[in-house]
């Protein structure tokens, strides 16, 4: 469904990863800052991470491992 290096876009994106539990990375300004792991939840604003770290959606980019 997902393969590696795909961009989450959407809600529908990120409630998939969560169902799916992919791992994800999080990058800012093309560089990548973060290999968070897993969702646990979003919000229209933030993704929260089962790592307990918690990046804004308007900020930072979150792609697929």
């Amino acid at each position: 469904m997902y393969s590696s290096g795909s961009t989450l876009r959407t809600s529908a994106d990120f409630d998939n990863a969560i169902m799916f539990g992919l791992k994800i990375e999080v990058w800012q300004d093309e560089a990548i800052i973060d290999y968070a792991g897993v969702i646990e939840s979003h919000t229209n604003d933030s993704v929260s991470f089962m790592n307990e770290s918690r990046y804004l959606k308007a900020t930072c980019e979150f792609r697929v491992r």
